[in-house]
């Protein structure tokens, strides 16, 4: 690669470098590094890799401003979310951010403080009003979709595990089928007593985990055991258990958690009441954390795959900005068992 004579610039030099500064340097026309920094595609490698080199030798940042003025492109995209303070929001969040970068977006994120359509509402109207092209909107319980596509207004949009059916495009996990696959696994194993721990009762997720999980049992003809709804943490799971080994002894030999975190909990819970997992009670989860392998003993799971949800979100997202008004996209993650060693046939486990 070229061997350029320059200084690095810092942040204290008093002139910014500019985009001529860079076509400068290597003796290229403004376009050329235009092209470049605007990822169009007519650029050869050889070229795209020497002013890369010196863009990032320089300091040069693009003005985003200035680019938004000319292509009415921000290179922005927002985030209506819940508390980003557990496993799956935070992962999500992480998720997003990657693939927008991926894509030459930044993600800009807005928290929301109630779980209401106003508050959705006011955070999308932040977020455009700092030039955000479309949003991702999280909103975690039951809502009006009627009344939340008339809050986004015009502005492209995608729901994240909203089915948002002919009003408005969405990714969603299949919770049901999840739920569905977890107690099954559990039944073909022999347990007809099957706990369930179902997650913080407010949210959509833990309503269509917990429909799951008992219509896999009423269609093996078995009654529900013991259930609790519990914070979606690791403390929610221990002192949930801890309630069941108390007041429901011998009742189950099996625990649905509605995630992996609870699942947890759950685990410890039956470890310090001498309980073995799974000789005598087995425990399965919902997510697929990757510490779940790690777990004493490695954690039966379904999946939920937040890499695979910013990736196809932002796919549509994407589609709705730049392809026609009309487009309505809907797309369902189908969750798959992953079995480890804290599942086993009844009276057969270590």
């Amino acid at each position: 690669m070229t061997n350029h004579k320059f200084k690095r610039r810092h942040l204290s030099d008093v002139k910014r470098p500019t985009l001529n500064d860079v076509a400068k340097v290597l003796g290229l026309s403004h376009q050329t590094v235009s092209r470049v920094i605007n990822n169009h595609p007519r650029v050869l490698p050889e070229t795209r890799a020497r002013v890369l080199e010196v863009i990032n030798a320089l300091g040069y940042k693009p003005n985003q401003a200035a680019r938004f003025l000319a292509n009415r492109r921000s290179t922005i995209v927002g985030l209506v979310t819940d508390d980003p303070g557990i496993y799956g929001p935070a992962h999500a969040i992480l998720s997003l951010e990657q693939e927008a970068r991926l894509h030459g977006y930044t993600l800009m994120i807005f928290g929301l403080r109630s779980l209401t359509i106003a508050d959705a509402k006011a955070g999308a109207e932040q977020l455009v009003a700092h030039s955000a092209e479309g949003l991702l909107v999280d909103v975690p319980v039951e809502v009006d979709k009627e009344a939340l596509a008339a809050a986004m207004g015009d502005i492209p949009f995608v729901t994240l595990d909203i089915d948002g059916g002919d009003l408005f495009p969405s990714f969603r996990v299949d919770h049901v089928l999840g739920a569905k696959l977890a107690t099954r696994h559990l039944i073909s194993l022999g347990h007809t007593r099957i706990a369930g721990l179902l997650g913080h009762e407010p949210y959509r997720s833990s309503k269509l985990r917990k429909k799951g999980w008992l219509s896999a049992l009423a269609a093996a003809g078995l009654h529900p055991g013991p259930a609790t709804h519990t914070p979606w943490t690791p403390d929610g799971g221990y002192e949930a258990t801890k309630e069941l080994i108390k007041k429901a002894p011998g009742k189950f030999t099996a625990i649905f958690a509605a995630n992996d975190l609870i699942a947890m909990g759950a685990i410890l819970a039956l470890h310090e009441a001498g309980i073995k997992v799974p000789g005598e009670v087995s425990v399965i989860g919902f997510d697929n954390m990757p510490e779940g392998r790690f777990l004493h003993p490695p954690l039966t799971t379904a999946t939920s795959d937040f890499d695979v949800m910013a990736r196809e979100s932002l796919d549509i997202l994407f589609a709705r900005i730049h392809g026609p008004p009309g487009t309505r996209m809907r797309r369902v993650f189908r969750p798959e068992l992953v079995v480890r060693e804290s599942t086993a046939r009844v009276g057969q486990g270590r």
